[in-house]
């Protein structure tokens, strides 16, 4: 059991960080505003940094990106703060790999550790292009030489039991994206709320992800062949800000056999809404069988995978592996692997 034991009103707090939550929302949707008669009703395309997007972890991944109540592991720090709060261990060890098309690999890592009534974490992520062949309006076949488009985004995750069943916590990150010879540098928030609601192991989940000022790239670009004049100024974009509340509730089918399901319905700010269902099968806490969905999505609606996972000298190994549709980009493969010291654990 985490945190004291009724210190504040919980539905008072519940209500002011939703209502925040939906305050930085509308902040984020009146910023984009004004290009609305330029990309419609939707806003697409008025968001930078969709690395910021993409799902860390093949088990939320697997579960449809239906993680901001159930991520429990060591990806909540991705999914929702406040999950930090809820993990097996007191420490937790994370990474995860995905590859995308074009020889793109993304990589996430993450480690938390807590205490009674306080956790903290780090995040890293890392996107690598690798070597892109230059071309030119003179050399459409390339120029022989080559560029990057690499991104970065590191993390701080503070988060604090506020009674037993309810915990926040916010995330401030930095965000770097370098493209040639430009690059853009921004700072982003996360925040994050959990409340179990007394049933079961039923929960309730809020984040507002990546909330931040506007990205504008800078730099000094490459020499242009022709007679041309060089940019010197350049166009700002809103942060992709998104938010998601979300259920999760486990069925216990018989002594070593659990379904968990979980949905969350999630709002971006540069896109349409879309509903995220996934269910988990676990089987002794040694395999997992997962699957997911994501309304009203193009590319990437369908996911599937699996874990296993094994406890051994007071450590805890989970290895996981989810796979997406993307559509025309083909298909992703995703693996993470999760690890947790188990000598204090908290029951």
């Amino acid at each position: 059991m985490v945190g004291p034991k009724n210190s504040v009103p919980r539905a008072m707090v519940v209500l002011l960080l939703v209502l925040a939550g939906t305050l930085i929302l509308g902040l984020a949707e009146a910023r984009a505003q004004g290009i609305l008669d330029l990309y419609g009703e939707e806003n697409v395309g008025t968001a930078g940094a969709q690395f910021l997007r993409l799902p860390a972890g093949a088990r939320a991944a697997g579960l449809g990106q239906a993680a901001v109540a159930s991520s429990t592991d060591g990806a909540s720090l991705f999914w929702n703060p406040a999950a930090t709060l809820r993990t097996v261990g007191r420490r937790n060890m994370f990474f995860g790999h995905t590859e995308y098309a074009a020889g793109i690999g993304v990589e996430h890592a993450a480690y938390h550790w807590r205490h009674q009534n306080y956790g903290f974490g780090l995040t890293a992520g890392m996107l690598r292009s690798g070597d892109i062949p230059r071309t030119t309006e003179l050399y459409q076949e390339g120029t022989g030489t080559t560029f990057r488009a690499d991104m970065y985004v590191l993390g701080l995750t503070v988060a604090r039991a506020m009674t037993d069943r309810f915990s926040i916590g916010v995330t401030a990150k930095y965000y770097q994206e370098n493209l040639d010879e430009f690059e853009i540098r921004a700072p982003l928030m996360d925040l994050g709320v959990l409340y179990y609601v007394g049933l079961g192991d039923l929960r309730v989940g809020f984040a507002v992800r990546n909330f931040g000022p506007d990205l504008k790239p800078g730099g000094t670009p490459p020499p242009i062949d022709g007679d041309y004049s060089e940019i010197r100024d350049f166009q700002s974009f809103s942060a992709p800000t998104s938010g998601s509340f979300g259920t999760c509730y486990t069925w216990g089918l018989s002594d070593k056999v659990r379904l968990e399901t979980s949905a969350d319905f999630h709002h971006p700010t540069d896109y349409s809404e879309s509903f995220r269902l996934g269910g988990e099968l676990d089987l002794d806490g040694l395999l997992f069988l997962r699957m997911g969905k994501e309304t009203n999505r193009d590319e990437g609606g369908f996911s599937a995978g699996f874990g296993v996972g094994a406890e051994r000298d007071h450590w805890r190994l989970r290895m996981d592996y989810a796979v997406r549709d993307m559509g025309a980009f083909g298909t992703i493969h995703m693996f993470s692997v999760d690890v947790s010291p188990l000598i204090r654990r908290v029951r």
